[in-house]
């Protein structure tokens, strides 16, 4: 039988059941179950069509794979048959109406299985309506017709039947699409809720010894002396332990065998701990144990056998030996400050009395003024500051004067590019740069100094300095501003004030939970796929290739993470350009151009918001920069743009140039490495494209042979 033998009819009550189709698929929800909307796409369709026989097929948006998801009356061998001869036609870009089959039975088949499928289940013709999402074809609704089918007499024509069911998959395709999209982001925020309970326990754990970290203990003890009891077992030994000598250990031999030596000494002091005890690495090559429940006394007698183990075991350059002080809560103080205070202190008497001994605090020698007073003056370790200043400048001689205090190892440069080149390669705790050293009020200097390590704070030095050049010089990366001339004790307090916030910006990203800011900012994403349906998916894509690059270049946990975020969510200041520019098919005129340059700003607005993202707002900002200094929308050049924006802006070109859109084809993966090289050093970092072929290769996306042509 065939369709256009049927004489079909619009049944009178079509616009009633048409209604009730759409209020069964609109009365779901696009927070059901998916499952759940199949369903009733294809109980609704059934019904508004008057047809026994009908399935939906959907196409798995990974694997681009069919499968029959929900049906009504077709039957397993049936669904398979249609998949085995139809499927190419279900993924068919071009598919974009509904198309007929008639007279299956005549087909040539060139599968004897599907064929006797259909034969057996008297199937005779089909029509398919295709369901779209995004940018393309995510399934399809298909009605099929049996020999002996009898459609309703007082139909008019096949036209008013097709309508119906073009309606009927409008508002399915409507459904799907807002119900698909919910579901990726489901899918994306449980990744990232993840990842934020992974990174919690990162944070919680030492990268390099594996014990217990400086923030993992501090909560521990907060919760030991939190609840005072007159029970025994509310009591606790602190031990602060120090590696005597280890600075002249670790200058000689190098930093790999001085992190060896400090996972010898974890090792062993955490050995044979009971299960309530606490081992952490305290910063440093300083560690600390907490023995629940017993006296200092006792403690001292478990620290000795440690502090004996240690000196017995050596190194591979030869034994090390460790000093020790102890305090007891609460007869040594009420909170973990006073109880770290006290510890410390004893332990700084083991060093003065000769190292490699356990000093308990209020034993005969520790405890004095004098050695109180001597330990508060050292309990803070040395601080690492450069200075950038004009030799013979009175100001910045006035600030090396302040800064003679034991507390700061100060190192100085009269040149900015020989103050970068010290940045890149030693280590500081905050750099101090006076106004006078840059070039014709270069600020963008600050710009790359601040770039380097965004983790080092960097305070800019001035007799005077305008609003609008605080202004600027703060948006480039400046932590702090400092008036000349100050007092005495103004200048520690803006060092100590610029390392605790380092400090607690970078915890705060691992501390507190986003989730439900993220779930806000992922609704934004959506909402501009949703917008510009060429670029539907292009985040996602950016996010995977981003962090293939960072697998290459062996980043961080934290850094990797922060890659994470903000190439997810690169594009979000999208959302406030026009439709007209976002989906236009020719060349944006100027207006709409200033517009597009603008997203990188706003988006970093939106992320900025939350202040625990502070460092992705940054690399969403200049993920358009250029080497050269070209790009928008600060013109940021070389070292002075932040290597995580390098690295999304490689791999957001990359991905642009390899998708189809509106006004232009898709590049080959070959052809893109090739457009990407020819910018390499002056627009793109050349290492991160280096990285990306590797990567390609990886994935089998590129072969060695085209990227050797």
């Amino acid at each position: 039988m065939c369709i256009t033998d049927v004489y079909f009819k619009a049944p009178a009550d079509s616009v009633h059941r048409l209604r009730s189709a759409a209020n069964t698929i609109a009365e779901i929800g696009p927070q059901a179950p998916l499952d759940e909307l199949k369903s009733a796409i294809v109980h609704a369709s059934a019904e508004a069509l008057g047809a026994d026989l009908v399935a939906l097929f959907m196409v798995d948006p990974c694997t681009a794979e069919i499968n029959c998801v929900s049906t009504r009356g077709v039957k397993r061998p049936v669904q398979l048959a249609f998949i085995d001869v139809f499927g190419s036609r279900v993924t068919d870009p071009e598919s974009a109406d509904i198309w007929f089959e008639r007279n299956i039975l005549r087909t040539g088949f060139t599968d004897p299985v599907a064929q006797q499928a259909f034969r057996n289940a008297g199937i005779a013709a089909l029509v398919a309506a295709p369901i779209r999402s995004g940018v393309g074809v995510c399934g399809t609704i298909v009605v099929f017709f049996t020999e002996d089918c009898e459609l309703e007499k007082d139909c008019e024509s096949l036209d008013d039947w097709l309508e119906m069911l073009r309606a009927v998959t409008a508002q399915a395709s409507l459904a799907l699409s807002y119900a698909l999209a919910i579901d990726q982001s489901t899918q994306l925020l449980e990744g990232l809720a993840g990842k934020h309970r992974e990174l919690s326990e990162q944070a919680n754990t030492d990268g390099l010894t594996g014990l217990l970290n400086h923030r993992a203990l501090q909560q521990r003890l907060s919760e030991l002396t939190r609840v005072r009891s007159s029970s025994e077992h509310q009591a606790f030994s602190l031990v602060m332990i120090d590696v005597d000598h280890f600075k002249i250990y670790n200058d000689t031999y190098g930093h790999r065998e001085g992190d060896a030596a400090l996972r010898h000494v974890a090792k062993v002091i955490s050995s044979g701990l009971r299960q309530n005890d606490i081992a952490a690495r305290y910063g440093g090559e300083e560690f600390a144990l907490v023995f629940k429940g017993i006296s200092k006394e006792n403690a001292e007698q478990v620290a000795n056998r440690i502090r004996k183990t240690i000196a017995e075991r050596p190194c591979k350059y030869g034994p090390l030996t460790v000093s020790m002080g102890i305090a007891e809560f609460p007869i040594d103080g009420n909170t973990p400050g006073e109880i770290i205070e006290r510890a410390d202190r004893a332990l700084y008497h083991a060093k003065i009395t000769g190292r490699n001994r356990v000093v308990v605090w209020g034993s005969v020698g520790c405890g004095l003024d004098i050695v109180q007073d001597a330990a508060s003056e050292c309990a803070t370790a040395q601080k690492n500051l450069l200075v950038v200043e004009q030799s013979g400048d009175e100001s910045c001689t006035y600030l090396r004067d302040l800064l003679t205090d034991k507390s700061y190892q100060v190192t100085t440069s009269s040149n900015p590019i020989e103050a970068i080149t010290l940045l890149r390669t030693r280590k500081f705790d905050l750099v101090l740069v006076h106004r006078a050293i840059l070039p014709d009020d270069d600020f963008k200097t600050l710009g790359t100094m601040a770039a380097i390590h965004p983790d080092i704070p960097v305070v800019l030095v001035a007799s005077d300095l305008p609003l609008e050049e605080s202004r600027k010089a703060l948006r480039l990366g400046v932590t702090d501003i400092l008036l000349t001339p100050c007092k005495p004790m103004e200048l520690p307090i803006v060092i100590e004030r610029n390392l605790e916030r380092k400090r607690i910006e970078r915890l705060r990203l691992s501390e507190k939970s986003t989730g439900v800011m993220l779930q806000a900012i992922e609704a934004l994403v959506a909402a501009i796929d949703a917008k510009d349906p060429y670029m539907a998916g292009h985040s996602q894509r950016v996010t995977v290739l981003s962090l293939a690059i960072a697998d290459e270049l062996e980043m961080s946990y934290e850094e990797r993470y922060v890659l994470e975020l903000a190439a997810r969510l690169h594009d979000i200041g999208k959302i406030g350009l026009p439709d007209s520019a976002l989906n236009k098919q020719t060349r944006l005129t100027e207006e709409e151009w200033r517009a597009m340059r603008e997203h990188p700003v706003l988006g970093s607005k939106i992320v900025g918001e939350i202040d625990e993202l502070s460092y992705v707002s940054t690399v969403i900002r200049h993920h358009h920069e250029r080497l050269d200094g070209t790009g928008y929308p600060d013109g940021l050049a070389g070292s002075a743009i932040p290597y995580l924006a390098q690295i999304i802006a490689v791999a957001d070109v990359y991905e642009a140039m390899t998708s189809e859109r509106a006004h232009r084809g898709r590049l080959s993966p070959r052809d893109a490495l090739q457009q990407l090289r020819l910018g390499a050093g002056t627009y793109f970092n050349s290492d991160v494209i280096n990285m990306l072929e590797k990567c390609l290769i990886k994935s089998g996306e590129l072969n060695e042979s085209e990227c050797a042509a």
